[in-house]
C-alpha cells in the first residue's frame, strides 16, 4: 500500500479523570492539524467539560473499562469514519503533542506499520520504577517476538485500524498496549520506532491511574501466556503479506 495521507489519520486520547491536563493536551494535539478524538472511559471528574468548545470528537463509555477498551472503541470510531491508522496519546501530560507528526512521518516510508514513541528517559525526574518497568517489558516481548524494541511501554503509539481492529486480543487495561503489540508482530506487522521527548511532573502533581500490584499482576499472567503461545510451533495468523525478494 502507498503512504498515507495524514487526512487519514486520527488521534486517540482515551481518558480517565484527566480533568486538569486533558485541555491542554487537545488543544496542543489539534495545533498539529490532525483530527482529535476523545474517549472518555467512565470519568468523574467532569473533564469533558474542558474542551466542549474545541471542536474535538468525543465519546464517553458509561463506565470505566480500561485503556484497551477505550483505544479500541477510538479504532472502531475511526474505522467507521473512514480513517486507516490512530496515533494514541496519554491524557496525562507525559507525552507532547507537537511529536504527533513524527508518528506521521513513518506512514510514508512503510504501510501498514506499528510506530512506538521513543521515550528518551535520560532526565532526573524518570522515576526509577518506570525505567525498570521498561526494561523489564522490553526483555520479555523481544523474547516473546523476536523484536528488540527500545519502548514497548509507550502510551503514544501509532496504530493501522484494520490491522488492530483484526486481531484477537483478550485484555483491555494497560496490558492491552503490550498484547497488541505482540499478536501486531507475530501478524506480521512491521514495528517501527521514533525517539519523542517524555515529561513526568513532580510526584505530588503526577496523575497516573496504574495500579502497582493489579496492573503488574495483569502483565505477568499475559506474559505467561504469551511466552507460551510463542513456544508452541504452529503458525500465527498472517495480517500483512510479506513482500517477495
Amino acid at each position: 500500500m502507498t503512504a498515507l495521507s495524514y487526512n487519514n489519520i486520527l488521534v486517540v486520547i482515551p481518558v480517565y479523570n484527566h480533568g486538569k491536563t486533558l485541555r491542554e493536551i487537545a488543544e496542543k494535539a489539534l495545533q498539529t492539524g490532525f483530527e482529535v478524538l476523545v474517549v472518555d472511559d467512565g470519568s468523574t471528574d467532569n473533564g469533558m467539560s474542558t474542551i466542549s468548545d474545541l471542536g474535538c470528537l468525543t465519546h464517553s463509555l458509561p463506565v470505566n473499562s480500561g485503556k484497551g477498551t477505550a483505544i479500541l472503541t477510538g479504532a472502531g470510531i475511526a474505522s467507521e469514519k473512514g480513517y486507516d491508522a490512530i496515533i494514541t496519546i496519554d491524557a496525562d501530560g507525559q507525552h507532547d503533542p507537537a511529536s504527533i507528526p513524527l508518528l506521521a512521518e513513518e506512514t510514508k516510508r512503510l504501510w501498514p506499520v506499528i510506530v512506538l514513541g521513543n521515550r528518551c528517559m535520560n532526565k532526573e525526574n524518570v522515576p526509577r520504577s518506570s525505567l525498570l518497568g521498561r526494561s523489564f517489558s522490553n526483555f520479555w516481548v523481544r523474547l516473546e517476538t523476536g523484536w528488540s524494541l527500545p519502548d514497548t511501554q509507550s502510551g503514544m503509539r501509532l496504530y493501522p485500524v484494520r490491522e488492530l481492529l483484526l486481531l484477537s486480543l483478550h485484555t483491555s487495561h494497560y496490558d492491552f498496549e503490550i498484547e497488541s503489540l505482540v499478536r501486531g508482530a507475530w501478524a506480521g506487522i512491521p514495528i517501527r520506532s521514533v525517539s519523542i521527548p517524555v515529561h513526568y511532573p513532580p510526584t505530588d502533581k503526577r496523575i497516573s491511574h496504574f495500579d502497582t500490584l493489579r496492573d503488574n499482576a495483569r502483565l505477568t499472567l499475559l506474559h505467561t501466556r504469551l511466552v507460551t503461545r510463542a513456544l508452541f510451533p504452529w503458525p500465527h495468523k498472517q495480517l500483512v503479506q510479506k513482500k517477495k525478494k
